[in-house]
C-alpha cells in the first residue's frame, strides 16, 4: 500500500515536538475526539500509542499547515529519540 505523502510539504529535518504542556485545550479536545478517550487513559500501561501519536502530531501540524488532515498525520515517520539501548558487543570504556 502506498504511502500518502502530506498534503502541505514538510521539511526532511522536521522535528515534532509533543509535549503535553504546549498544547491549547481545543487541541487536547481534538486529541480526546480522534482517539476517542481521555488523554490520561492513553498513557496506561497496555494502551495503544499510533492513535495519541497521529493525534497529537495533527493537532500540532494544524497549527502551521491548516490544510493538514488525520490522514496526513498517519504518514508521518517518526523517530523518537531518547536514550538508546547499550550496544552489548561495544567494548566499555
Amino acid at each position: 500500500m502506498p504511502v500518502k505523502k502530506p498534503a502541505a510539504e514538510i521539511p526532511a529535518d522536521f522535528t515534532l515536538d509533543l509535549k503535553i504542556d504546549s498544547l491549547t485545550i481545543d487541541e487536547i479536545d481534538a486529541i480526546e475526539e480522534i482517539t476517542g478517550q481521555p488523554l490520561d487513559a492513553l498513557n496506561k500501561p497496555g494502551a495503544r500509542r499510533a492513535p495519541m501519536l497521529k493525534a497529537m502530531a495533527y493537532v500540532v501540524m494544524k497549527r502551521k499547515h491548516p490544510d493538514f488532515s488525520i490522514e496526513d498525520a498517519g504518514a508521518l515517520r517518526i523517530n523518537l529519540k531518547g536514550k538508546a539501548k547499550a550496544d552489548p558487543t561495544e567494548a566499555s570504556a
